[in-house]
């Protein structure tokens, strides 16, 4: 009586038709990837680099200033009252103001428009760097963005359900 086994596997090795190098072909395309996502992942970090800021309130910065002296930075506050002056300096608006957070004070300079919302006690986000006049820090911004609270609160609740 005969039995139909299956056919073992045969014991001589098999060819690919690449002539025995599939593994390694298969190898140079996941490391050609890997090479390629790697680039494209410095390439970003790299340029985004110089294009971060740190953003920090009155009273973080003014904890340890020196270690943000040169860098970019936003920097949150207060206008402080009565601090605001302006002038015109060669056909340019020139502004210097206090901005203020838990009791902590920056000096700001900036030049150019101002937000139609700045003013005293307006809550302000001044975009910059950090130098340091008479041993005191000065943030020289190149953008003021002041926020409007009012023009975001909501209706009053009484009157949502009118």
């Amino acid at each position: 009586m005969t039995t139909n086994s299956p056919s073992l596997p045969s014991s001589r090795p098999t060819r690919t038709p690449e002539g025995g190098r599939g593994s390694s072909m298969t190898a140079l395309k996941v490391g050609i990837t890997i090479a390629i996502l790697a680039g494209v992942v410095g390439f970003f970090k790299y340029s985004a680099r110089g294009h971060t800021s740190h953003y920090k309130m009155v009273d973080e910065v003014m904890l340890s200033y020196g270690q943000w002296v040169g860098k970019p930075m936003k920097v949150h506050g207060w206008v402080e009252a009565g601090s605001i002056d302006e002038k015109i300096v060669d056909q340019e608006t020139v502004r210097a103001f206090v901005l203020e957070h838990k009791g902590k004070r920056i000096l700001v300079r900036n030049k150019g428009p101002k937000p139609d919302s700045f003013r005293d006690k307006s809550e302000v986000v001044a975009e910059g760097k950090i130098i340091e006049e008479n041993g005191q820090p000065v943030l020289v911004a190149d953008n003021l963005m002041a926020k409007c609270p009012s023009k975001y609160e909501g209706a009053p609740r009484e009157k949502l359900f009118e």
